[in-house]
């Protein structure tokens, strides 16, 4: 059955040109010369034993046996062509999986993801939040959103912004206490994530001071960083506060920077697997995300 089949090449190229009904025409929907769709077409007559198209300096134009052969073979492209657009379209549909951190996810993306669907109506987006670096084997996703440092073995990412963090506290929380150097945190209320348990001795030790008595002051730890933020705003202690995510409180007066010393923790990468390219859907959204954070950045 398979040696009755022409070479699909030469086929192609015939069902082009005998339904555009010249070869210069084909050749321009093709992407290649008249000369070379002439060839294709000699090889499928030389396949066929038939001659397809009659050739004159006047043009060309189907035999008898090219216009059936035009006829009965079309059917075919079509249903092979609607058959593409078909999972084409199904690809289309299916959400963009966007791993983030709770906080990010809350804090930022959350918020904005309403815009994202009235720009781009024909993505829709997953969102899953998790913490650290992204298992691209385990976890079904596309794309993920972390802090770090940007070298995660199996990974290619961009860098979004970088990430800034230094104690803040509601200003309630300071009535009647003065916090003005690290000394003075001795015996107050801490807060922090369990998810980010390194943050205040990272603090401490890039401010010089790796020998404060932490152990001297109350810990108290939530189970992520969204949490310890509503607690600081909610006027329960001092945390250590990524400065990305809570401009906004800062800028309400919900949280007051303390000690004014932030430091550099990392930066946010956009993350994807490194055996792949980017998809549209993905590079779209990606786009996106960057213009939201240049517009929410001051200045």
């Amino acid at each position: 059955m398979a040696r009755s089949i022409p070479p699909l090449n030469p086929l192609y190229v015939f069902e082009v040109a005998s339904r555009v009904g010249n070869f210069t025409e084909a050749a321009d929907l093709l992407g290649v010369t008249p000369s070379a769709v002439s060839r294709q077409i000699s090889t499928l007559e030389s396949f066929l034993n038939v001659r397809l198209f009659h050739r004159s300096r006047e043009g060309n134009s189907l035999t008898e046996i090219g216009e059936k052969y035009r006829w009965e073979i079309a059917p075919a492209f079509q249903a092979i062509g609607m058959a593409t657009e078909r999972i084409k379209k199904g690809q289309d549909t299916t959400p963009l999986s966007v791993r983030v951190p709770a906080t990010f996810a809350t804090r930022f993306l959350i918020p904005r993801l309403s815009q994202f669907r009235a720009e781009e109506p024909g993505i829709g987006v997953r969102v899953i939040t998790g913490f650290g670096p992204v298992d691209f084997v385990r976890e079904d996703v596309d794309v993920s959103i972390q802090v770090g440092d940007g070298a995660w073995p199996g990974c290619r990412c961009l860098a979004l912004f970088e990430n800034w963090a230094q104690p803040v506290c509601s200003p309630s929380f300071l009535v009647g206490r003065s916090v003005t150097c690290v000394n003075d945190l001795r015996g107050l209320r801490l807060l922090r994530s369990q998810n980010r348990r390194s943050d205040w001795p990272d603090w401490l030790a890039a401010v010089g001071r790796p020998d404060f008595p932490i152990d001297q002051s109350e810990m108290v730890e939530f189970s992520n960083s969204l949490l310890a933020y509503q607690a600081a705003v909610d006027g329960l202690g001092i945390a250590i506060g990524h400065l990305p995510l809570i401009g906004p409180d800062i800028a309400a007066g919900r949280l007051q920077p303390v000690l004014g010393q932030p430091i550099r923790q990392g930066s946010y990468y956009f993350v994807w697997r490194s055996d792949r390219d980017l998809k549209r859907k993905a590079r779209t959204f990606q786009k996106w995300l960057e213009r939201q954070l240049c517009e929410s950045s001051p200045g």
